[in-house]
């Protein structure tokens, strides 16, 4: 897990079909660090590897975050 603008994110990495996997970000509330506020993920998108699912997700989390930040996510 780690910090991105106060919020902790934490980037997962899916098994998905045969060698490939999926990601699964998770963005959570920096008042009560337990409290999950946002979940990103797609059965569509796979990749090679475990870390290239997890660097995505991460990007996504930071995304979100900056959206967030900027007024332009209405809701968690």
């Amino acid at each position: 897990m780690q910090d991105y603008k106060k919020h902790p994110i934490y980037g997962v990495a899916v098994p998905g079909p045969g060698m490939l996997w999926r990601f699964r970000g998770l963005v959570f509330d920096p008042e009560r660090p337990t409290k999950e506020i946002k979940r990103l993920e797609s059965a569509d998108i796979v990749y090679t590897s475990s870390e290239e699912a997890e660097e995505h997700a991460i990007k996504l989390c930071q995304a979100w975050i900056d959206g967030l930040k900027s007024g332009s996510q209405r809701d968690a």
